[in-house]
């Protein structure tokens, strides 16, 4: 064997550097110093307006509920006038007229029978109740009441002690 110089083609070796080493100064500290310092008086100059325009956009996005407006209920009367009528002929064993806690009874009534009662208006004076028994004779009765001037419950009976029972409760 012999000993011939051995050459490897440049391909095969090191590669020559491209360019020369230039020596880099470090300029990444500094921008990053610039940028923070661009940001700082950025903030100092236009946050305080940033910050308003942010609340307004926010406060604009939200709308105002509206106002509800209800109607005032009528007024309700301070007193409710409740009237009793009992028409026949003859006369009432018994009648009982009731509003509320007010409660009217009379025997041996001569017909035609009317009562007026005056009732501080509220739950109370809504219970109304009439009852009417007739006499022993058998004649017919009839009955009704009315609540400030309404008619709200009539009815009749007849027969000897019939019973007329109307009620609004």
């Amino acid at each position: 064997m012999s000993h011939l110089p051995q050459h490897q083609p440049p391909e095969y070796g090191v590669a020559p550097p491209l360019h020369d080493e230039v020596r880099r100064t470090r300029k990444g500290p500094w921008i990053f110093l610039l940028l923070v310092a661009l940001l700082a008086v950025g903030g100092v100059m236009y946050g305080p307006g940033a910050v308003d325009a942010v609340r307004d956009a926010v406060q604009r996005t939200e709308p105002e509920p509206e106002p509800v407006v209800l109607p005032e209920p009528p007024a309700a009367p301070a007193e409710r006038v409740v009237v009793f009528e009992v028409t026949g002929t003859g006369k009432a064993f018994n009648i009982t007229a009731t509003v509320g806690a007010s409660i009217h009874n009379e025997a041996g009534v001569t017909l035609p029978w009317t009562r007026t009662v005056e009732v501080p208006a509220g739950p109370t004076s809504e219970s109304v109740m009439l009852v009417v028994v007739a006499g022993p004779d058998g004649a017919e009765v009839r009955g009704k009441y009315t609540i400030d001037g309404v008619t709200v419950r009539e009815g009749k009976a007849s027969g000897p002690y019939g019973v007329l029972t109307i009620t609004d409760s």
